[in-house]
């Protein structure tokens, strides 16, 4: 509600976080789409993978299938060697999106094989698995730098940071992603020729500015350093496969927020629900873009009771209520 003198509340607004009212039990999870890449999948070893089995892709590098390369096996994927159309190419990419991912299937596992053939034309390349959501916007990407042998990791900040972890010329790689969009994270493991499992990135943030989390696609990419001068290295993959399930994540509920009333000594009180032992953090604005904390509390059983001493001072207030991070 809007009013024109000092004593009249313009809004109570409630804005709330992300995340499902209820808790759901973790579910036995669904393929969703798997390829082994092979003729019987109507793969053609003639053609780009762009075009089959429902991938798309952007730019005009290599891309296609081999034999062999994953000992029985029998086809697989790859992208990179073959240098683009034109000069000005930076990059190519792959991606095949998925449908009927249900709405309580917020817990997404994407595996795949892989290895990286370097070049001999003393050119390299990055290769990368970026996760975009449904508005084509990018969440995070896994980087394996050819010219360092680094792999490096960015979240949707655009900023690449090591892992710690480097990776070896004609090794396979077992890669496996569990996105969790309930909890607003995502994790990798790798497993080598030599090695077991290694869990190198442990619950990152899918999204830091309030992208969409939801699984749109999680496809390769080859990015050249020199696109006057291409690597002729290449990614090889194979058993790509896209799981689904519900998430054991537990997600606050979101606060309420209602008026209530006037105090007598002229304060404006409003009333904070939720989950009894959570914080919330209840903001004020007077023009719906700056906002400023007013209090962080917990409900407790039936609501806490939040004053705004200020509100007198002002024709118009707006308040919100979010979880604290």
């Amino acid at each position: 509600m809007r009013g024109v003198t000092r004593r009249t509340i313009a809004a109570c607004w409630l804005a709330v976080s992300l995340g499902l009212a209820n808790a759901t039990a973790l579910g036995q999870a669904r393929t969703v789409y798997y390829s082994g890449f092979e003729p019987g999948q109507d793969y053609d070893m003639e053609y780009p993978i762009i075009d089959h089995d429902g991938w798309q892709g952007e730019g005009t590098g290599g891309n296609g299938l081999v034999e062999d390369n994953f000992e029985g096996l029998g086809q697989q994927g790859y992208i990179g060697y073959w240098p683009p159309l034109e000069d000005s190419e930076g990059y190519t990419s792959l991606w095949r999106s998925v449908e009927g991912i249900g709405q309580e299937e917020t817990r997404i596992t994407v595996t795949m094989l892989m290895k990286i053939a370097d070049s001999t034309n003393d050119q390299r390349d990055d290769f990368r698995w970026s996760l975009y959501n449904d508005n084509l916007r990018r969440l995070m990407t896994l980087d394996f730098d050819n010219e360092t042998g680094n792999i490096n990791y960015a979240l949707d900040d655009d900023i690449f940071l090591p892992t710690g972890y480097k990776f070896k010329h004609e090794a396979i790689y077992d890669l496996k992603f569990v996105l969790d969009f309930a909890a607003n994270t995502w994790t990798v493991s790798i497993g080598g020729e030599r090695q077991g499992v290694v869990l190198f990135i442990n619950a990152k943030k899918l999204t830091t500015t309030g992208l969409n989390l939801t699984f749109g696609d999680l496809g390769p990419s080859w990015i050249i350093h020199n696109p006057e001068a291409p690597g002729d290295n290449y990614m090889v993959f194979d058993e790509y496969r896209i799981t689904a399930e519900t998430s054991d994540f537990a997600p606050k509920a979101p606060p309420t927020l209602a008026w209530g009333g006037w105090a007598n000594d002229g304060r404006a009180m409003l009333q904070l629900g939720g989950n009894a032992t959570s914080d919330y953090t209840v903001e004020v604005s007077d023009d719906l873009k700056t906002w400023t904390p007013l209090e962080t509390a917990k409900p407790g059983d039936t609501w806490k009771e939040i004053a705004d001493a200020e509100a007198p001072d002002y024709e118009q207030r707006f308040y919100r209520a979010r979880t604290v991070d």
